[in-house]
């Protein structure tokens, strides 16, 4: 008996600790209270929403299932399962749940709404719709209804109607967390970089200290050329979190883009020591570290990048694009093969595995890549002018003049096409090309 009332008196401090803020030891005060009775479902709910404020989010699931099952008609806590399993990914399951609450109270609000995200994470946008009009019937106004489906019509690059939906929140609750941080998403996504900062600069002034938004605004800045704003963003960043690699990422490709190499190098390796796998930084290293002229180190760090990237076309092009840079033609050669198999309509790729079979001396290969690029871009002037080249070193100077007048009709600026057409003794194609554009001598 004496084991049964110790255990209520547990709940009360819990009660008292999470009020005060103190939830690691609230969580301890339940979980020795649910060890005495396993059986109070409101216990595993208190449990659950402790963890919940931690942000522990695979143990409030857990801790929310056991309240299911002690009381599975719980609406709230049937809800509270679902979106923590929203939060950890799993779409399809949360689903389960939050559907059994339409059944057992069709007018609970919530379980309308928190549907709507995890419809959206798995591309049923008409459902989330649905969602969303369905829980208008029971309020008018909901904060998070309107996030959420901001989220799905940002999905489907509605840029403009998410933006609205995100203003709406934004009207009903000013606090209302990350809207203005979704906005500027959308306003970049749309190529509006200037409204963009607007809004990064908004959500800063709510809260300065969001270190997410710092380093993405950061970015931002970057794109807009603004690097000296971008590197006090970046440095704010590192001053509030010291050892969060991704404020030492985002330095790191600063540095890239001013040129900076050893800066960069530099950048990139603490972000190796505080996180080994983070994602992209052995293949930015590696490009550093090309620029610094140490292949075979950028080849290592290629590889470990190669082996985490796994079929990523994106991370596949950079990594042979470093590897082509540092004159390591088969190796980059292996990554073509791969991403054109990706990616088989991509002219961009097709020309640069051309690129590696030339640099390996295998010329009809190249030849043949290069052909397939132009199928699919015909206006390609870079691979006609690699064609040429082809051309010219198998001795075929006529139709090596046929690919460069081709790709100087294109490119007639370009002073790598200009120069090949004059060593072809193409002078006279040149100034016909130039009274045909309307151009002086």
């Amino acid at each position: 008996m004496n084991d049964w009332k110790d255990a209520e008196d547990r709940v009360e401090r819990a009660r008292a600790l999470y009020e005060k803020g103190r939830l690691e030891e609230a969580a301890v005060e339940l979980e020795a209270a649910i060890a005495v009775n396993p059986y109070n479902a409101s216990w595993h709910f208190n449990l659950a929403l402790t963890l919940e404020a931690m942000e522990n989010f695979a143990g409030a699931a857990d801790a929310y299932a056991k309240a299911v099952e002690l009381e599975p008609a719980d609406v709230e806590t049937l809800n509270g399962l679902g979106v923590n399993l929203t939060r950890l990914g799993k779409h399809e399951e949360a689903l389960k749940h939050l559907e059994r609450i339409e059944q057992i109270d069709p007018t609970f609000e919530p379980g309308y709404c928190n549907r709507i995200i995890a419809y959206t994470e798995l591309g049923r946008h008409d459902d989330a719709e649905l969602m969303f009009y369905t829980a208008r019937l029971f309020k008018d106004e909901c904060p998070l209804c309107y996030y959420n489906i901001g989220t799905s019509l940002y999905a489907r690059k509605l840029y403009d109607q998410a933006i609205a939906c995100w203003r709406r929140v934004l009207a009903s609750d000013a606090d209302y967390l990350q809207p203005n941080v979704r906005i500027a998403e959308a306003h970049w996504a749309m190529g509006k970089l200037d409204q963009a900062a607007a809004f990064y600069e908004a959500e800063l002034r709510r809260d300065e200290e969001d270190v997410e938004t710092i380093l993405d605004y950061g970015e931002l800045l970057m794109e807009l050329a603004r690097f000296d704003e971008a590197e006090r963003r970046f440095r704010d960043a590192q001053d509030l979190q010291p050892d969060n690699p991704g404020a030492y990422f985002c330095l790191g490709e600063l540095e890239l883009e001013r040129q900076r190499w050893r800066k960069a190098e530099k950048n990139f390796r603490r972000v190796l020591e505080l996180d080994g796998a983070y994602p992209g930084a052995h293949g930015r290293l590696a490009k550093a570290l090309v620029r610094r002229n140490r292949p075979q180190e950028a080849a290592r760090h290629v590889l470990v990048e190669l082996q985490s990237s796994g079929d990523d076309p994106a991370a596949l092009e950079d990594l042979a694009q470093i590897l082509l840079e540092a004159h390591l033609a088969r190796d980059a050669n292996a990554v073509l093969q791969k991403l054109v198999t990706l990616r088989p309509e991509d002219p961009q790729a097709q020309h640069n595995l051309a690129v590696s079979y030339f640099k390996m001396d295998r010329l009809a290969e190249g030849i043949q890549h290069c052909r397939r690029a132009l199928k699919l871009k015909p206006d390609y002037a870079l691979a006609l002018y690699n064609l040429a080249l082809a051309h010219l070193r198998m001795g075929k100077a006529d139709r090596a003049r046929r690919y460069v007048a081709r790709a100087l009709a294109l490119a007639p600026q370009d002073e790598s096409i200009r120069d090949l057409c004059h060593q072809l003794g193409g002078r006279s194609l040149w100034a016909k090309l130039r009274a045909k554009l309307g151009l002086g001598d």
